[in-house]
């Protein structure tokens, strides 16, 4: 991870990969830049790339005026000045090459040639913000060769001094110039000790995993210097090595800077799904059993003034959410006569409470066959990013990482390879707070016979739903959910478009678990996830406690992280859950049944259009909406609302 408070890095790929490697640089803090942009605008120029090209495709950085460019392909400083002007004209950031080769150097010259190659530019550039001078002396790159630091400074002084004399000192006070000749890990820190070298353009160390070294010489980052902090935590905590190294990854996005949203400009809309409704598959019940039913269960329903498993509550003729999923998975036992199996993935604060409740149904399983826990993250203080702490209470100091947390919980409890070694191949997972989501054959034969390694069940969205999450493509290629976290506020008017984004993700998703496998080790046991930032207080009940930041990612956005990932959309009825009073008093009321398979669902009066409740902020809370309603709640299913 690069903190780019500390240092910017850009990367230069070949035009093939400039989209395909834009999303991975900029989650680990950098930038992608092209190597090289066309002189002229649109038009009939085969093989060109327009500045204006460039900016349609997300980026914002090119090289221009490159030593290669000028001696192999005849550029001239005219050429690379036209260039310069499209690129401000465009608003892309530019990094323009200037330098001797080593006959000009030896001619005495080097200050006459980079006097005339910059001297052509100067009139083009407007903006001086968005242009970094890189001296490359030519006769250095690639020989080995590298410029001592004197002989780099005096030379970077003197272009410094050129452009206070040609243009103004406050321009050659701010500009960067980078040196940019064979540097490696060993000769760059006596360079950028130098007071006119801001930083380096890397050619063939850049190739390397040293490269990184560079980096850190030149910009030593808060990950370099916490981390360390943070692991030591974790390890006396007990936390195993994939949460670690999940933190490990979010703490790193946070630290380095990295621009975690996702305009407009990097997105284009899904206009069309397969439908449930439209399936032509023969549901196959020996699927089955290959298959794990996970419901997800950390949550306390703290927003609903509860201190226990929101799955605790009663929800309908004397049952809980707990009670209603044991009895659905009974069903499906004796339904498709096979033995089911079934998990939970609780939180360390509601296993205990949920294994006592459970204890009843015993044919669900017990201990580590009928849960994992996720993990724990250390809270981060905001003003200073380092692990935060809390002496009155240390249970503080921790927090969940968010339902994202289900993939390392799966790895670091042991949970994926005990599965997969019994012969489980496919998940479909759900939260527990949703009675809508139950195992559909349809849809488990769907997926199996698409080869997907990940499937999500979206919804179409309604106005209800415009100020949530949309499943949207990217456009270097594949599916993502962009949550309203991650909308810039300039483009919240088309996030909450619902015809152009019309789909919403349930939280109903379906995972290959080979696939998932696969995936640990192609990330180094650390699946790349957005990262989301809660801002929160250490104690949440002491507003005047430590401010801190909650690091959280949601399960959902790996559908980004598989190759062929899709998505299908489902009927309402499969997305029903509760995360208010408002949601709970409705689900209790006639407007709602229970069916045999222990599913609730809409009355037919209802037409499919659910109560529209809405409590006053005083009923927030059970308690306070039980002692409302002693009798129970209202009649619903007749009304228009």
């Amino acid at each position: 991870m690069v903190d780019r408070s500390a240092v910017e890095v850009v990367i230069c790929p070949p035009a093939l990969w400039l989209t395909s490697f834009t999303e991975t640089f900029e989650g680990l803090g950098m930038g992608v830049c092209a190597q090289n942009c066309s002189k002229t605008d649109a038009g009939a120029f085969t093989g060109e790339w327009t500045a204006a090209n460039l900016v349609d495709l997300g980026l914002q950085w090119t090289l221009l005026g490159h030593s290669e460019r000028r001696s192999l392909y005849g550029e001239t400083d005219e050429d690379v000045a036209l260039k310069v002007e499209k690129c401000q004209a465009a608003g892309l950031n530019v990094i323009l090459c200037i330098g001797e080769k080593l006959e000009e150097r030896e001619a005495g010259k080097t200050d006459e040639v980079n006097k005339r190659q910059l001297g052509a530019c100067l009139p083009k550039i407007k903006d001086w913000d968005k242009v970094v001078i890189a001296y490359e002396p030519v006769w250095a790159i690639g020989t080995g060769k590298v410029a001592t630091p004197e002989q780099a400074e005096e030379t970077q002084k003197a272009i410094r001094a050129y452009l206070s004399q040609a243009v103004s000192s406050a321009v050659a006070e701010k500009v960067r110039i980078q040196y940019g000749g064979s540097v490696n890990p060993e000769n760059c820190a006596e360079l950028i000790k130098q007071p006119n070298i801001d930083g380096f353009l890397v050619g063939g160390a850049s190739l390397k995993p040293s490269f990184m070294d560079i980096v850190k010489t030149v910009g030593p980052s808060k990950m370099v210097d916490v981390w360390p902090a943070y692991e030591s935590k974790m390890e006396k905590e007990g936390c195993n090595q994939a949460a670690i190294d999940a933190f490990k990854y979010n703490y790193g996005v946070l630290a380095s800077g990295a621009d975690v949203m996702l305009p407009e400009s990097k997105l284009d809309p899904v206009d069309s799904l397969p439908t449930f409704e439209k399936l032509k598959v023969k549901p196959d019940a020996r699927l089955l059993k290959k298959t794990l039913i996970l419901k997800l269960n950390g949550g306390l329903g703290t927003g609903m003034g509860l201190e226990k498993a929101k799955s605790l509550l009663e929800v309908t003729e004397g049952n809980t959410f707990l009670d209603l999923i044991a009895q659905q998975v009974a069903w499906m036992k004796k339904e498709f006569k096979t033995d089911l199996k079934f998990m939970l993935m609780n939180s360390f604060a509601t296993s205990a409470d949920t294994l006592e409740a459970l204890k009843k149904y015993t044919d669900l399983g017990t201990g580590s066959d009928l849960e994992f826990v996720q993990n724990k993250a250390p809270k981060v203080t905001a003003s200073d990013l380092t692990p935060a702490s809390w002496e009155k209470d240390s249970s503080h100091e921790w927090c969940p990482p968010g339902h994202g947390d289900l993939y390392p919980a799966m790895l670091g409890s042991g949970t994926l390879d005990k599965l997969l070694k019994k012969g489980y191949r496919y998940m479909f997972v759900s939260n527990s707070d949703n009675l809508g989501a139950t195992m559909d054959l349809k849809i488990l034969t769907h997926f199996v016979q698409s080869e997907a390694p990940f499937m999500m069940e979206v919804a179409e969205r309604t106005d209800a739903d415009k100020k949530g999450g949309h499943l949207a493509q990217s456009k270097a290629g594949g599916l993502l959910l962009r949550e309203s976290a991650q909308c810039p506020e300039a483009d919240e008017k088309e996030f909450q478009n619902t015809s152009k984004y019309k789909f919403f993700n349930t939280n109903n998703l379906w995972v290959d678990l080979r696939a998932l496998k696969n995936l640990f080790r192609k990330f180094d046991g650390a699946l790349p996830l957005p990262v989301m930032k809660n801002s929160k207080t250490v104690d949440p009940r002491d507003k005047a406690s430590t401010k801190v930041l909650q690091l959280e990612t949601a399960m959902g956005a790996a559908i980004q992280c598989f190759p062929g990932a899709s998505a299908l959309v489902i009927p309402r009825s499969r997305f029903a859950p509760v995360k208010t009073t408002n949601d709970l008093l409705a689900l209790r009321s006639d407007a709602y049944q229970l069916t045999e398979d222990f599913r609730i669902v809409l009355k037919e009066e209802r037409d499919g259009v659910p109560p529209d409740v809405k409590l006053d902020g005083m009923y927030k809370f059970t308690d306070a909406m039980e002692k409302m309603i002693p009798n129970g709640a209202p009649s619903l299913v007749g009304t228009d609302a």
